[in-house]
C-alpha cells in the first residue's frame, strides 16, 4: 500500500521568490507598484519591500497568488492597458463590488467567476 502524501513547507527564500514572481506576473497588467498595493489593500511601501525581498506574511502571499492568477487570465482576454481599470472598476457580475475589494477580503473565487463570466459572454 502507498504511504500518503505529505504536506512540505516552503522554506523563506522560496516564499519569497515566489512572491517576487508573482509580483512580476501582477506588473504585467498593473504597472506600479502603487497600482499593486491599491489593489491588494496594502501600502506603496509594502509592495516595494516585497519586491526588494521582504516575505509578505501567509495572508498576503496568497492574495499576490490569487491577483497573479487573475491578472495572468485578464492577459489572456484584455489588453494590459485594461487590465487594472477591471481590477478597480465596479463589475456587474459581483453585484457592482471591485474585483480589487473582494481580492482585499480574500473572495478570490468570486473574482475568478467573473472572469469566467467575461470570457464566455455571460451577461449580469
Amino acid at each position: 500500500m502507498s504511504q500518503p502524501a505529505t504536506a512540505t513547507m516552503q522554506t523563506p527564500d522560496r516564499r519569497t521568490a515566489r512572491a517576487q514572481s508573482h509580483l512580476k506576473m501582477i506588473r504585467a497588467g498593473v504597472r506600479s507598484d502603487r497600482g499593486i498595493a491599491d489593489v491588494l489593500g496594502v501600502s506603496h511601501s509594502q509592495v516595494s519591500r516585497w519586491r526588494q525581498g521582504q516575505r509578505p506574511d501567509r495572508a498576503n502571499a496568497d492574495r499576490l497568488a490569487g491577483l497573479a492568477l487573475v491578472v495572468e487570465m485578464l492577459l489572456r482576454w484584455l489588453d494590459a492597458d485594461i487590465v487594472e481599470e477591471w481590477l478597480t472598476g465596479a463589475n456587474a457580475h459581483l453585484d457592482g463590488a471591485t474585483p480589487s475589494y473582494l481580492i482585499q477580503h480574500s473572495r478570490m473565487a468570486e473574482v475568478v467567476g467573473a472572469v469566467e463570466a467575461m470570457k464566455t459572454g455571460v451577461f449580469a
